[in-house]
């Protein structure tokens, strides 16, 4: 009886793990129900290309394991294999990802992504509201700890998130929700985020910080979307939208 416990058991957790990792990278019934799209699926970069190009980077970004992963170094921001983005622009979405940094390490989505005609002459990501991926904790940002509007799911540079630190080195999920003026960014199942464009405190943090020389920053309603090259190891996966 036991044996057959034990063996019921085992089969019940492959069962389970099977499921789990079928679900890795694809939608269910469900959602494609409900207008979900994959923006990666987990075998190559359809749908994606460099920043200022036409193609896929040839380096730096790879697709291997099931995983959309930028093997980066230097620190330095869309420095090595620069940064990647939709080839499609996007207005009022729902967007959930998937995400694992390395320890120290900086990242980002970013959002409304508008792509200038002419590339920058200096190495620099592209401008657009910002899901901070970074190591809360651990990441130095001009020699001093990082304040709250550069943690993790804060709208970078604008608004923070109201959560305790993230630790990297494992998976997360997020989800960001942008409809109208509204703005809410999830981290593993929990909403740490919501402001309207239109209010004092999303204003304020744009003329507080580097922004405010952005003409229209504050009213962006179309852009794509942006996988941030900042010289540290970061991958993704389960990458999904519903416009």
């Amino acid at each position: 009886m036991l044996n057959r416990i034990l063996s019921t058991a085992l089969c019940c957790t492959l069962a389970v793990s099977f499921a789990c990792a079928q679900s890795v990278n694809k939608l269910t019934r469900a959602e494609k129900k409900e207008g979900w799209q994959l923006l990666f699926d987990g075998k190559t970069s359809k749908g994606w290309r460099g920043a200022f190009s036409k193609e896929f980077p040839k380096h730096g970004w790879v697709v291997e394991n099931g995983t959309l992963t930028g093997k980066l170094q230097g620190g330095g921001e869309s420095a090595r294999a620069g940064d990647i983005i939709t080839e499609k622009k996007y207005k009022d979405f729902e967007l959930v990802f998937d995400w694992k940094l390395d320890s120290g390490g900086n990242s980002g989505v970013k959002y409304f992504i508008l792509e200038p005609a002419v590339k920058p002459e200096k190495n620099a990501s592209l401008i657009g509201y910002e899901y901070q991926l970074i190591d809360d904790a651990h990441y130095i940002y001009q020699g001093k700890p990082l304040g709250p509007k550069f943690k993790t799911a804060s709208i970078y540079e604008v608004v923070a998130a109201d959560k305790p630190d993230v630790k990297v080195g494992g998976w997360h999920t997020s989800r960001i929700r942008v409809k109208n003026n509204l703005i809410e960014h999830w981290l593993d199942g929990k909403k740490v985020l919501e402001v309207d464009r239109k209010s004092d405190r999303f204003i304020k943090g744009v003329a507080d910080g580097k922004f405010r020389d952005h003409p229209g920053f504050a009213t962006i309603r179309e852009g794509h979307i942006l996988l941030q090259d900042h010289g540290h190891g970061v991958s993704f996966r389960n990458v999904k939208i519903r416009e």
